[in-house]
């Protein structure tokens, strides 16, 4: 469990209480003081969108001698590249202009539109994401009609939370680690795959993804391939439904708040993992997973899970409009008989599925969405990386590269999460 100041906790207990009828009272201001007690953090950019990411909705017309079936977006040229990754995907309607929502690295400068017909065949523009222009066609193509040797794979992104909110936690963003990316299949089809990479908590934590913008009653159904669940193990063992306290819903399909429709992920991260529970009277042993690089009575490695979501819409434009920057994985643990959600901080004042105070402290975030799928998260003992006092230190400490920086100037060290520390990370 987290070491957090005892005096803060308490404090913190005073100011928000639950009581019977429900009704969350919460004060900000004593709450931002007692974050900035336990906050590694000297000097932090005033109004940090704390984003890796840049998002944009292109209006591309395919081209008049091909019957183009599909629109995608690409961070290399295929042709040329075996590493070009999806960003953004549409089904092409009888030949009108698509609108194609695309959410990529915010190191990126270059992009490939690529018009693509039922036989595979690519024909390619090249695209400056600094353009004024959101307007694509493809008369100054660069490959026409070709086919590429290999499937372009979706962007995968790594979601970091800290488990802690409101308090301040430890910053080593490994409570829970989730790897997600977004797969276009089919003309009203999405899919999801998930992978569950770390739990880092000794709570009882449930998680969902929140597709933005996208109404409940849009969305036809979510299966998961081979009906798989994060709520069974491998063994067809059922979480049982006494010990479930932050989410008692198993559906694949839930209704946000806000009117969204939300994937029902899991609603226990460490039964999750598929490791063997103990769950003699109504008590489960907690360990921490892949953060540590070894196995004790508390800390064990293992093999991710993976579970692919099926979202099927009820209509192409549904399906047409979503990317990555279209979507909000987030957790939520109980607290005080109050259920708290954990968003990145684009989304810090939603509440998707609980009714709670939120918080609008201005310091670092509880979740990051990280543009990368092999990246490293900080193991136990070590933060995700400062600057302070003139000094570099934590996980990603690399001068010129640090996460440091990028908490100071959120238009410096972008790639900050290409540099780890080798014997700080996982």
């Amino acid at each position: 469990m987290k070491q957090i100041m005892w005096k803060a906790m308490a404090a913190l207990c005073a100011m928000m209480v639950v009581a019977s009828c429900g009704r969350n009272l919460y004060d900000v201001d004593e709450a931002q003081k007692i974050y900035n007690l336990t906050n590694p953090v000297d000097t932090i950019e005033a109004n940090h969108p704390w984003l890796l990411t840049a998002s944009k909705v292109l209006m591309v017309t395919p081209p008049e001698d091909m019957t183009t079936e599909r629109i995608l977006v690409l961070t290399q040229n295929p042709h040329e590249s075996g590493d070009a990754e999806v960003v953004g995907a549409a089904f092409v309607g009888s030949g009108n202009q698509t609108a194609v929502n695309i959410t990529y690295p915010s190191t990126t400068h270059t992009l490939y539109v690529a018009a693509v017909d039922a036989e595979d065949k690519y024909t390619i523009v090249k695209y400056d994401v600094s353009s004024s222009s959101s307007v694509i066609n493809f008369r100054n193509a660069i490959v026409v009609n070709e086919p590429i040797s290999y499937v372009p794979q979706p962007k995968l992104y790594t979601y970091c939370y800290e488990d802690e909110f409101y308090f301040a936690g430890d910053f080593d963003y490994n409570d829970v680690v989730l790897r997600i990316s977004q797969e276009r299949t089919g003309e009203k089809e999405v899919r999801y795959h998930v992978q569950l990479a770390a739990v880092g908590t000794s709570k009882q934590v449930a998680a969902g993804i929140r597709l933005v913008g996208t109404s409940f009653d849009n969305v036809e159904s979510v299966k998961t391939v081979d009906d798989k669940s994060f709520n069974v193990t491998a063994k067809g063992e059922a979480f049982p439904e006494q010990m479930m306290i932050v989410q008692k819903q198993t559906d694949n399909l839930l209704k946000a708040m806000t009117g969204d429709a939300v994937i029902n992920l899991f609603v226990d991260a460490h039964w999750a993992t598929g490791d063997a529970m103990s769950t003699d009277y109504g008590i489960m042993q907690r360990k921490k997973y892949n953060v540590t690089k070894g196995t004790d009575e508390t800390h064990q490695m293992m093999v991710p899970r993976e579970i692919v979501y099926i979202v099927t819409f009820k209509d192409v434009a549904s399906a047409n409009g979503i990317s990555m920057g279209q979507i909000d994985p987030f957790i939520y643990t109980e607290f005080n008989g109050a259920i708290l959600e954990t968003h990145t901080y684009t989304y810090r004042t939603v509440q998707a599925l609980n009714s709670y105070p939120p918080s609008e402290i201005k310091s670092l975030p509880w979740a990051f969405a990280i543009p990368y799928g092999a990246f490293r998260w900080p193991i136990d003992g070590s933060t995700i990386g400062f600057y302070i006092k003139g000094s570099n230190f934590g996980a990603y400490k690399e001068p010129g590269h640090s996460f440091g920086e990028w908490s100071m100037d959120h238009t410096k060290a972008l790639d900050w999460y290409l540099y780890p520390t080798e014997n700080q990370v996982f």
